[in-house]
This record gives structure tokens, sequence and C-alpha cells, in this order.
């Protein structure tokens, strides 16, 4: 009969796996906070005068504050209610297919007015 191995027999995580546990709890309450924020402002989808909304709310992080581009950033750079916006799933897949753009009109990013567009239906001359 062959052993099974017991929660008992495993060792206990390394201290480099601690603090990676450690870091990545305090992140996400800090996205939390920040998520909430955008909640707040944005309710379901940012778009939603555009209509055509469709599937759950999704955070989704906006230019220079995509998430392939800010990792191993501190949560306070990573995650700016600036930076981010609540959409639905078609309009947060829309922008990350590059069928959407989004210009913010300030400095503020998403805190402040911003212009969008949909190019899958412009047409170039």
């Amino acid at each position: 009969m062959p052993l099974l191995r017991s929660s008992l027999n495993r060792r206990k995580p390394g201290p480099t796996a601690r603090s990676r546990a450690k870091r990545r709890r305090a992140e996400m309450a800090y996205a939390a906070v920040i998520r909430a924020v955008c909640v707040e402002r944005d309710g379901y989808c940012r778009f939603a005068p555009l209509g055509n909304c469709e599937g759950v709310s999704e955070w989704a992080h906006i230019g220079d504050k995509k998430r392939a581009r800010t990792r191993g950033m501190k949560p306070e750079q990573r995650h700016t209610t600036g930076g981010s916006m609540m959409l639905c799933k078609r309009h947060h897949q829309q922008y990350d297919d590059g069928l959407r753009t989004i210009e913010f009109t300030t400095e503020r990013g998403a805190d402040g007015p911003f212009t969008t567009q949909d190019v899958s239906t412009f047409v170039a001359c």
C-alpha cells in the first residue's frame, strides 16, 4: 500500500515564500481600497452611456498602468484611481484587444474627463 503524504509531514514555507505572501496580502488590501473607489466613481461600466454593455463588471488598468507594465512596482504606484476604471467585460475586452481607445483629456487620468473611440468601426481614408 503506497504511503500518502499527510499535512503533518509537509515542511513550513521558507522565508522567501512567507515574505512574498506578506507582500501579496498588503498589495491586495491596498488594491481593494482603490477598486472600491473606482466602483463608487464608475458604477457598473464607465462606458454605460454608450450602451452595448454586457458581462460582469471588471477592474481595468488603463494606459501606463496596465498590469503587465507595472509588475514589480509598489502597490501605491501600481494601483491608482487615475490609472484604472470599471468596465463591463465587453468594453474591457475591446480595450485590451486594441479595438477601443481611451484618451485622458487632463492629467487626472481616469479621475477626470476622457474620450473613447471604437476603432473597429473606424475607417481610414
